[in-house]
């Protein structure tokens, strides 16, 4: 089976050739019955989402299984709330016209699927957007690239939103 490999953020955009197959291969040869199954569950929330909720209902889904009489075990070797800023917030005002100024194009806003470390300045009320030269809609996979000119140009738009929030900040 072959898929389409995407950002699990992104899965949409990708074809998972793990549900093409309609099954799952473990253990050392085919004439060998596995004696373990190994898998990852990579659950991205949205800011809206209870994470507490969520975080119990997909718990509770391996318990069940627990339960049921299967042997498993469970790590969880990373984990972060969601966060989101308003565009509307001054950092976004300032984000949004420096892109315009040095793009002559208006940003769009949306939401990145990433576990970014935006999520700590969060957790201390500090506003932050995740935003660099790269496309989203290729990010960690195979054709991922940043072009040079998109890098100069959000070098000048770090720079002057750094200059404005600065003004801002001291007027």
């Amino acid at each position: 089976m072959h898929g389409r490999e995407a950002h699990v953020g992104l899965l949409h955009q990708g074809r998972n050739a793990f549900e093409d197959a309609g099954r799952v291969e473990a253990g050392s040869n085919f004439n060998v019955v596995p004696g373990r199954c190994v898998f990852t569950v990579d659950r991205r929330m949205n800011p809206e989402e209870d994470y507490e909720a969520e975080r119990q209902a997909l718990l509770g889904v391996l318990d069940e299984a627990r339960r049921d009489g299967i042997t498993l075990d469970v790590e969880v070797f990373q984990e972060g709330r969601p966060s989101g800023t308003p565009e509307a917030a001054a950092l976004g005002r300032a984000l949004s016209s420096q892109v315009r100024a040095v793009t002559g194009k208006a940003p769009k806003f949306e939401m990145c699927p990433g576990l970014l470390e935006i999520r700590f300045y969060a957790e201390q009320g500090t506003p932050a957007y995740a935003y660099g030269p790269g496309l989203l809609s290729i990010s960690h996979g195979p054709r991922e690239f940043a072009d040079i000119d998109r890098i100069v140009d959000c070098a000048a738009i770090y720079a002057r939103v750094a200059a404005t929030m600065l003004v801002t900040t001291i007027a």
